[in-house]
């Protein structure tokens, strides 16, 4: 994979006695991140400055620094944070023990946080949509924002039913709807439009409001 994060490794240079693995991925919309893993936190923050000055001179996102205890303690707090990152198009920048590949993550966990997730989403979505008055500015800044941020939630269907997870977002929506019976597939429709109607608005909260009437009961074989 390539990736655009070349300077990293050195602007890390003042914490590294603390690397313990350096992770480039990609999500489903084509936006590489990067996932810093230290030991422990550095004793300074200034430490981490030079890092954040390379980010933002060339327009990166902003890595994501966490340390081992981090990891060991938020599996059950953020397991569809961890599931995105593992499930992504990756390449190790530095890799001295590596972290990432065989998280214990729970079934239950994923299924209350997924619950969360599609409950936090519609409420949200619609208060911002009502803040702006429903008008088609504000219906294009907040349709295709809150699907893109329910990609991680929709991959959680894929960890549940054990099954591979798609590289696509059109086949992670077609996919999903197979294993959810839930009708996604104009999901990836209103990620590419320019232009929504509150019809659009109405039926994406619908989805919403099923996916979060699912998950309530879903099942679980823990």
């Amino acid at each position: 994979m390539h990736h655009h994060y070349n300077g990293l490794l050195k602007s890390l240079e003042p914490v590294s006695d603390l690397l313990i693995q350096v992770y480039i991925h990609e999500d489903l919309i084509g936006q590489q991140k990067a996932v810093v893993i230290l030991d422990k936190d550095p004793d300074k923050l200034q430490d981490l400055v030079p890092m954040a000055k390379y980010v933002h001179k060339n327009k990166l996102a902003m890595p994501l620094v966490i340390n081992r205890r981090f990891i060991k303690y938020s599996l059950d707090s953020y397991p569809l944070e961890f599931i995105d990152i593992m499930s992504s198009q990756s390449i190790n920048l530095l890799l001295k023990e590596d972290m990432l590949s065989e998280l214990k993550i729970r079934q239950s966990d994923v299924r209350l946080q997924m619950e969360r997730e599609f409950k936090s989403k519609w409420l949200l979505t619609r208060q911002m949509l009502l803040d702006g008055n429903l008008s088609s500015r504000k219906l294009k800044e907040t349709l295709p924002l809150s699907i893109s941020a329910l990609i991680p939630a929709i991959k959680g269907f894929f960890f549940l039913a054990k099954q591979p997870y798609p590289q696509t977002t059109q086949a992670l929506f077609e996919q999903a709807a197979l294993i959810s019976k839930i009708d996604l597939n104009s999901l990836e429709r209103w990620l590419g439009q320019s232009h929504y109607e509150i019809a659009d608005a109405e039926r994406y909260l619908r989805i919403l409001n099923k996916l979060t009437e699912l998950m309530e009961t879903y099942p679980i074989d823990e």
